[in-house]
């Protein structure tokens, strides 16, 4: 049996203690000599909601001793079918889970591997309870940048070469599924989808960037990215779609992280370049800020609500940024409303 050869819970520095074998209905025996995984499984199954709490946090260690290869094929799998992301499960289960699968990149699976963990922190992405989202966000902001993450494995080594054919097979496949998944939550029925997705599509669109450099190096067909320029104006309207919500949190989630957004179109986000000193924005680009993301932040700048209006204001840094620091159109457009919100009566 292939549990046989898989680390016990005694062999991986675990002792099961009495009140979890009296929660579980067997001996600390029987606990002891079980599979790691098996014992995971059986205690996230029990009915102590103490009990799967302490199993949920001890996610990273278990996924650590049995390896790569058992975590995405059984574990993630269980994770994703077994475990109920609705109101009828217990919050602190959801956040540890959340937290726990952002751990796992790098650590157990490489990035160019960990598009399986995507979806079960879409579902957590949407739940109702606030920390859980923020945390499911935030593990996502982690994972998809190292998708595309250069190998440190020896140069010419087999791993490099695993790695660097993983990593041209994510740069194809990964678009599509970031896209749909986007897609989902900005058109969600219900709000908390929606400003879960306002923290993502800068990630999301940055990693487009991103891969339309990885494939241009891999000799990759872009026809096998669905048209990237095609998707991210999909996403430039997926976003305004979010800023002019009927929702107030949603607004709020888009003018909060639509600095980011700015910065991800004009292709200035995540760079150490663009922190050191200011980075020339191609025209092309410039002009979509221009026609595309200036009246977003003067709509969300101008919106009835305060806090709206107060979290848009500081986009305006970002957004100089994108228009490569040119004087006259920043004193043009951008200066009358960081201005006007000075005078704001609301503050």
């Amino acid at each position: 049996m292939r549990n046989n050869s898989r680390p016990s819970a005694s062999s991986t520095g675990g002792t099961p203690s009495i009140s979890l074998a009296r929660a579980m209905n067997c001996t600390t025996e029987n606990l002891r000599s079980m599979p790691t995984i098996e014992l995971l499984i059986t205690q996230l199954q029990c009915d102590s909601t103490e009990a799967r709490v302490d199993a949920m946090r001890r996610l990273n260690t278990v996924a650590k001793a049995i390896g790569t290869e058992d975590t995405l094929q059984h574990l993630l799998p269980f994770l994703a079918s077994n475990i109920a992301m609705d109101d009828e499960e217990e919050d602190e289960i959801l956040l540890t889970l959340a937290d726990q699968l952002g751990q796992f990149v790098p650590q157990i699976i490489p990035g160019y591997r960990a598009l399986p963990i995507l979806p079960i922190l879409e579902r957590l992405a949407a739940v109702e309870e606030t920390v859980v989202r923020e945390k499911a966000v935030e593990s996502i902001q982690k994972i998809v940048p190292l998708l595309l993450k250069p190998s440190t494995a020896r140069s010419g080594s087999k791993e490099e070469k695993q790695s660097i054919e993983g990593r041209n097979a994510t740069a194809s496949a990964a678009p599509a599924l970031l896209l749909a998944m986007a897609k989902r939550l900005s058109g969600a029925d219900w709000f908390t989808a929606k400003v879960s997705a306002a923290g993502i599509l800068p990630y999301v669109y940055h990693f487009y960037n991103n891969s339309m450099i990885a494939n241009a190096k891999g000799g990759a067909n872009s026809n096998e990215m669905n048209s990237p320029e095609e998707a991210k104006r999909e996403l430039r309207l997926l976003y305004k779609d979010l800023s002019e919500d009927d929702t107030p949190m949603v607004k709020r989630s888009a003018a909060k992280h639509l600095g980011q957004f700015v910065e991800s179109v004009a292709n200035l986000q995540d760079d150490a370049i663009s922190r050191q000193k200011s980075r020339p924005v191609s025209d092309s680009l410039r002009n979509i800020i221009v026609k595309e993301m200036i009246p977003m932040f003067n709509t969300l700048s101008n919106d009835e609500q305060d806090s709206v209006r107060l979290l848009a204001v500081v986009a305006a840094n970002s957004v100089g940024k994108a228009l490569n620091v040119d004087a006259k159109i920043t004193c043009d457009l951008i200066w009358p409303i960081v201005r006007a919100r000075c005078e704001d009566i609301s503050w």
